[in-house]
C-alpha cells in the first residue's frame, strides 16, 4: 500500500526541486524524503525524477502523477487546519512595507470576530527570513528573494513618477519625446532632491531607465518613509520619485506637480509571499483571495 507521506514527499520535491529543500519544508530528514521517493517509484514501477547534481527534474511519469494527485493532497492537508480553526480565533502575522500597507492594504483586510492580525514593518530581505523561520505567516514583498520553500503571488504593480512641489515651473512642454530628455535631465541635476536613503535606490533606478545613465546628486533631505517624502515635496524641500499610488491623487489635487511620467514606465512588482507547505491553510487562502 502506498503511504500518504510518500505522496507528500513527492509533491514537495516536485515543487522545490531538491530533496534537501523538500525535507526542510516537511520538517523531515533528507534520507527520509529520499526513502519516501524511492518507495513510491518502486511501487509505481516508474522513475519520477531525473537526478542531476543540482536539481530533481520530473520525468513524464512524474509530471503526470503530480497533475493527478496534487489537488487531492492539498485538500487532505487542509482538513486538519479547517477542523482545528473552525471555532478558534486566528492570528495572522504579516510582514510588510509600512507605506504600502497603510495606503493600499489596511482598508481591505478581511474582518470578522475570529481573525486577528499582528503587523510588522521592515525591509523585504529581513521579513522573508522571518517568514522562512516561521515567525511570520505572510510577507508583502517588494522583491522576489528566491528560496526553495517560499512561494510568491503577484499582488500589485506600481509605477514611479517624478514629482515636485505644487505650482512648480518646469522648463519643458507637454508630450516630451525621449530624444528631448537631455535638457530636462540637466535641469533636474540642478534641483534639490529628497531620497529614501543616501543610496537613492528608487531615484537611481528611475534615472537609469529613463535617462540611460547614473544619477549623481547629493540629497538635500533623507527620510526613510515614502509618505514623509511626499509631504516634504509638498512643503518645497525638493523633487523625488514616488510610486503612483502615493502621488496620483495629490497631483490631481495640485498638492504636487507631476514633473515626469515617463513614456517607458518604471515599474516595480509587489508580491504576497508565504511558505509553500502552507498554501492550503485557510488563513493563507483567505489572504490570497482578498
Amino acid at each position: 500500500m502506498i503511504s500518504f507521506e510518500w505522496y507528500r514527499s513527492f509533491i514537495e520535491v516536485y515543487r522545490v526541486g531538491t530533496v534537501s529543500g523538500a525535507a526542510q519544508v516537511l520538517y523531515l530528514t533528507q534520507p527520509a524524503v529520499s526513502q519516501h521517493l524511492a518507495a513510491l517509484e518502486s511501487a509505481l514501477g516508474n522513475p519520477l525524477f531525473q537526478r542531476t547534481p543540482r536539481r530533481m527534474i520530473p520525468t513524464e511519469a512524474g509530471k503526470r502523477l503530480y497533475s493527478q494527485v496534487v489537488d487531492a493532497i492539498e485538500k487532505l492537508e487542509s482538513i486538519p487546519h479547517k477542523n482545528s480553526t473552525a471555532e478558534t480565533p486566528q492570528t495572522i502575522r504579516i510582514g510588510t512595507p509600512q507605506e504600502f500597507f497603510i495606503e493600499q492594504v489596511l482598508s481591505q483586510l478581511p474582518q470578522d470576530d475570529r481573525t486577528f492580525y499582528t503587523i510588522q514593518f521592515g525591509l523585504t530581505s529581513e521579513l522573508i527570513q522571518q517568514l522562512k523561520a516561521g515567525k511570520l505567516d505572510i510577507v508583502i514583498a517588494t522583491q522576489k528573494i528566491t528560496l526553495s520553500d517560499i512561494e510568491y503571488e503577484l499582488l500589485f504593480e506600481e509605477n514611479f513618477w517624478l514629482v515636485g512641489p505644487p505650482n512648480m515651473t518646469i522648463p519643458i512642454s507637454e508630450g516630451i519625446s525621449q530624444a528631448d530628455l537631455n535638457p530636462l535631465s540637466q535641469w533636474l541635476l540642478t534641483q534639490d532632491w529628497i531620497a529614501y536613503s543616501e543610496e537613492l535606490p528608487i531615484a537611481r533606478r528611475f534615472w537609469r531607465v529613463v535617462f540611460g545613465r547614473r544619477i549623481d546628486v547629493q540629497p538635500k533631505l533623507i527620510i526613510p518613509d515614502l509618505r514623509a517624502i511626499r509631504q516634504a515635496v509638498k512643503c518645497g524641500f525638493g523633487l523625488s520619485v514616488l510610486p503612483d499610488y502615493l502621488c496620483s491623487n495629490w497631483v490631481t489635487e495640485n498638492r504636487l506637480t507631476l514633473v515626469l511620467k515617463p513614456a517607458q514606465a518604471v515599474t516595480n512588482r509587489i508580491w504576497l509571499a508565504f511558505r509553500k507547505s502552507e498554501r492550503q491553510l485557510p488563513t493563507i487562502k483567505r489572504m490570497l483571495e482578498f
